[in-house]
């Protein structure tokens, strides 16, 4: 019998192969590692988010729309006070709809819209580029302070109004520039108090009166027009390849979108509405077009004046639109943000209004116009006036219950109280405007008496108000030079 010690040191000093692990292994290893810095990095990145919050609050203007705070002394809020949030991603979806997701509930560090203001003063050399009104409440978006000094590396900035125009306070702004090619913004639109969008050519939303502001995905198209009504968004979508300020130039096509309040999901609107073009005879043509929205989600209606010159139409609930007859005139090549500049449409719930332009002589700053109404909701049309005033017409407001239409042109804004038959000038171009810059760039009604009106020159500081239906207007100043 050998002895049992001798088998133990064979075994102690034998080779051992160490036995296989269970299949996946490897894998699961990997993986667990994997989210062990994943939650390492969201630790860091949570304590750093909590240094920046506290930072970002300690100027104190961190009102919201729910709860404005009391009367501050903090700096202006000038774009980049908004509350940082994450990239949105785009997720595929049979409709071809588009998303904007954030990976974490967004807090609102930023001043909002509200009807007692924010305390938070406006920041000077603001600069008007677009208006938007729900009641007596309202904003407008532009540049403002000085570049290189901003908040930020940009400069754009929201400024909001609780009494139709006559004070303004701070709101918090998307963080980006002005429109430069595929980038930046230069228009606003609230819907209510809570759902705001700026847009032209990126598009950006928010659902706390713009304490923050979330970028929304466009699948590399350009948003040249976007209006709200009801409990939507429509907007359009346009394939362009225009530079530096003139992102809604050299478009190809254009698409219609529509966004339900809050939902942050933009789906083409059903029909006939994507990938508009000219017609095939007019091949080469500049594509432009213009949205416009009237009434509620029940009973609305809204329109879409396409670069063929036809006129699609449909509900405000999301439901297919259908295209109608070719207009008096089609939409022409595309002016500043991409609108048109030969036809320029304005709705009510009763009647349509289309300012055709034709003839412009750049050497006497004159242009042909004619004026077209409809009461059919645009399946026919009667010429309402003719001869109209002299200047290059930028934009038309109406209000059809009251047979009035405005038009601001570059020699001043323009007011008829019969429907567009005869016309009296209210107002000359504001004074100090520069050169080329004349005049005004929009005009909206907002009741039968009240409405608001945008110098051609922002570097103007001003939106000019009336308050008796375009008979007189009062300029009132954003801010300081």
């Amino acid at each position: 019998m050998s002895d049992p010690d001798d088998r133990i040191d064979a075994w102690l000093n034998a080779e051992v192969e160490p036995l296989a692990p269970p299949p996946g292994s490897f894998d699961r290893i990997r993986r667990r590692a994997h989210r062990r810095k994943v939650r390492r990095a969201t630790m860091s990145a949570a304590g750093a988010a909590i240094v920046i919050a506290a930072a970002a609050a300690a100027p104190g203007i961190a009102s919201t729309l729910l709860h404005p705070g009391p009367a501050q002394s903090g700096r202006p809020v000038a774009e980049g006070t908004s509350a940082p949030v994450s990239r949105p991603a785009v997720t595929g979806g049979g409709s071809g709809g588009v998303n904007s997701e954030s990976s974490s509930p967004v807090p609102a560090l930023g001043s909002a819209l509200s009807p007692g203001g924010s305390g938070a003063p406006v920041p000077a050399n603001f600069q008007p580029t677009s208006v938007t009104f729900i009641g007596s409440i309202g904003a407008v978006i532009g540049q403002a302070g000085t570049r290189g000094h901003c908040a930020t590396a940009y400069c754009t900035s929201l400024a909001g109004t609780s009494d139709y125009g006559r004070s303004w306070y701070g709101v918090s702004a998307p963080v980006t520039g002005p429109p430069d090619g595929a980038r930046g913004v230069s228009q606003v639109r609230f819907l209510n108090l809570s759902d705001g969008w700026a847009f032209g050519p990126q598009l950006w939303v928010t659902h706390d009166g713009g304490a923050s502001w979330t970028q929304e995905p466009t699948h590399g198209m350009r948003v040249t027009d976007l209006e709200a009504a009801g409990n939507r968004a429509f907007a359009l979508f346009a394939r362009c390849t225009g530079t530096s300020a003139d992102y809604g130039a050299r478009c190809t096509s254009v698409s219609l979108y529509t966004s339900l309040a809050g939902t942050d999901r933009w789906r083409p609107v059903p029909g006939p509405t994507a990938s508009l073009q000219p017609l095939a005879t007019e091949a080469g043509t500049a594509v432009s077009a213009s949205l416009v929205l009237t009434g509620g989600p029940t009973g609305g209606q809204g329109y879409l004046l396409a670069p063929s010159g036809e006129l699609l139409s449909g509900p405000l609930t999301g439901a297919a639109w259908t295209a109608g007859p070719r207009l008096p005139c089609p939409p022409g090549a595309p002016g500043a943000s991409g609108q048109p500049t030969g036809g320029l449409l304005a709705a009510d719930s009763s009647q349509l209004i289309l300012v055709c332009t034709s003839g412009t002589s750049a050497a006497s700053d004159t242009q042909t116009k004619l004026v077209f109404a409809s009461s059919d909701g645009g399946a026919h049309w009667s010429t309402a006036g003719t001869g109209l005033p002299g200047g290059i017409a930028t934009s038309v407001a109406m209000q059809a219950q009251d047979n009035l239409v405005l038009l601001a042109t570059d020699a001043g804004l323009y007011r008829s109280g019969d429907g567009g038959r005869t016309w009296q000038l209210t107002q000359a171009g504001p004074t100090g405007a520069a050169a080329g810059e004349t005049g005004f760039s929009y005009v909206g009604m907002t009741s039968p008496t009240n409405g608001v009106a945008l110098p051609a020159d922002p570097r103007l500081h001003e939106v000019f108000i009336t308050t008796d239906g375009g008979s007189t207007w009062l300029p009132q100043a954003v801010s300081a030079p």
